[in-house]
């Protein structure tokens, strides 16, 4: 044993000799670059996971590149093509330093992995870029409720924003047919294959049948196949949002490093806003399309600057007594609200400030970069008044889904419980479909019908009263109607009479477009 002893020891030197040149050797290299160049010879690189998204793509231009590179810092990307769940699997494992994704995805994969990352600031809003597109009689009277048809055939992506995008509309619209009857669901892989389904559709002309799709696939299929769009995410906002999510370790190391990179995101993004020309060439480059599909692509994305982010998402306002808005969290409770309604998810989050750090924002508001063309808050929605005639002309696009909203006993009181109705109804249509006039439409049971209209029209202008007093909502974009019994609620499969009768006696939003005045 001992005569192994000496050999074994000089071995174990002369290994340690040659590790140590060859890393001495790379030090002194490293050290040789940092002082005869530019380069320091040190780069931090973020390991990131997204996909072909064109939301992204901000991320791959050369100019970010060359940015990144002049501030030590380098991103090696990772496209798992839209696999959410795995994406959060390694992000978890640390993988990953930070994930790209839309919120939705983050909270209903990123629970089981106790959230392992922090949203630090959001990337871009879905504005068309996703979509139901089908034949003209899967919506005769273009209103979206004629989708509750569990005899469609819908062909869909699952685990994915087309899956949201459907589970948003089943839910805000109480399409129950197709939420008690799953018949109607066709699994496939991918926005390409759904876009051979509806090839294959049109070739064969088999119609009643819709189609769910991401970009470039939802414009090749209007223009191509000459589909037509029923229901897309420019319809609505506050829930295909994209979101930088690092991880909870990298934010404690790190935070200057992430700091020095989401400011050179923004200022890449202001530079590209202000090069339209250069920004669809290099999106060209990045995704392989010609310039013409990219331009209408990128009408369909709304991108997020830094005011934006400030006085739009994360409630930070520009400077004192400067208007802002808690979108990040309103988005966050709107998105799980849908995922608990369809047991995608099983609770709801107990504390969403838990899931977003807004002091890399607040220490950007706070220096020089000031975003082109921005005056950092968006104006809100303007509703001129109509008249009896114009309310009439509107376009209905759909009545949403709303809980019983109920009063005090025969009268025109709302009791404590319809406040609490009338405060949810509120939230979502100041932000997730604030672009539409709404008819607040009172009905009744059976009975006396001029009652029935006197309280039903008083009930309908309680419930916008409130509206106006308490969330500040535009007078001039509701309309109260008094229907009483005239307008039965459509009976559902299975409902016995006296479950029916109760609903008579309700309060209904329709959603309503000025599109035809």
């Amino acid at each position: 044993m001992s005569k192994l002893k000496g050999p074994f020891i000089l071995f174990l030197v002369i290994t340690l000799l040659v590790i140590a040149g060859y890393y001495g050797k790379e030090i002194l290299f490293n050290q040789q670059i940092a002082d005869t160049s530019d380069a320091s010879g040190s780069t931090t690189t973020f390991r990131w996971a997204g996909d072909g998204y064109l939301g992204y793509s901000f991320l791959e231009t050369l100019e970010m590149k060359k940015q990144l590179a002049r501030n030590e810092m380098a991103l090696k990307f990772t496209d798992d093509g839209g696999d959410y769940k795995s994406r959060l699997e390694k992000f978890a494992d640390k993988e990953y330093d930070f994930i790209v994704l839309p919120v939705n995805s983050y909270l209903e994969h990123g629970g089981e992995h106790k959230y392992p990352g922090v949203i630090v600031a959001a990337i871009a809003e879905s504005k068309g870029a996703d979509a139901i597109v089908g034949f003209d009689d899967v919506l005769p009277s273009n209103k979206i409720n004629e989708l509750n048809n569990s005899d469609l055939r819908i062909y869909y992506t699952p685990a994915s924003p087309s899956s949201f995008l459907l589970d948003l509309t089943i839910t805000d619209f109480a399409l129950d047919e197709l939420s008690n009857d799953q018949a109607w669901r066709r699994e496939v892989n991918g926005s390409e294959e759904v876009f051979a389904m509806a090839e294959k559709a049109v070739k064969d002309r088999s119609k009643g049948d819709a189609f769910v799709m991401w970009e470039p696939e939802v414009s090749k299929a209007i223009n191509e196949l000459g589909l037509k769009k029923l229901w897309g995410s420019d319809q609505f906002s506050g829930y295909i949002i994209d979101v930088f999510v690092f991880r909870r370790e990298v934010v404690s190391k790190s935070p200057e490093k992430i700091k020095a990179f989401l400011k050179t995101y923004f200022r890449v993004l202001n530079y590209y806003n202000s090069r339209d020309e250069e920004m669809v060439k290099e999106f060209s480059r990045i995704t392989g399309l010609k310039k013409n599909v990219v331009s209408g692509m990128i009408e369909n994305i709304d991108w997020y600057n830094l005011n934006e982010n400030c006085t739009q998402m994360f409630d930070i306002p520009l400077e004192l007594g400067f208007p802002s808005r808690d979108g990040m969290i309103n988005s966050i409770y709107a998105c799980s609200d849908i995922m608990i309604q369809t047991g995608r998810m099983q609770e709801d989050i107990e504390d969403p400030y838990q899931l977003i750090n807004t002091n890399f924002l607040e220490d950007l508001n706070n220096s020089n970069i000031k975003s082109i063309g921005e005056n950092g808050n968006s104006d809100d929605q303007q509703f001129g008044s109509l008249t009896p005639s114009q309310w009439e002309n509107l376009q209905e696009i759909g009545t949403m889904r709303v809980e019983p909203i109920t009063f005090q006993s025969g009268t025109s009181h709302l009791d404590y419980q319809g406040e609490e109705i009338v405060d949810k109804v509120a939230n979502m249509l100041v932000n997730n479909y604030p672009e539409y006039r709404i008819a607040i439409r009172g009905h009744t049971g059976r009975g006396d019908q001029k009652a029935n209209m006197t309280l039903s029209q008083k009930r309908a202008e309680v419930v916008r009263q409130r509206l106006i007093a308490v969330h500040g909502i535009d007078e001039n974009r509701m309309n109260p109607q008094g229907l009483g019994a005239s307008s039965p609620p459509k009976k559902k499969s299975g409902e016995n009479s006296r479950a029916y009768r109760l609903r008579w006696a309700r309060v209904e939003f329709a959603l309503l477009s000025d599109d035809n005045i």
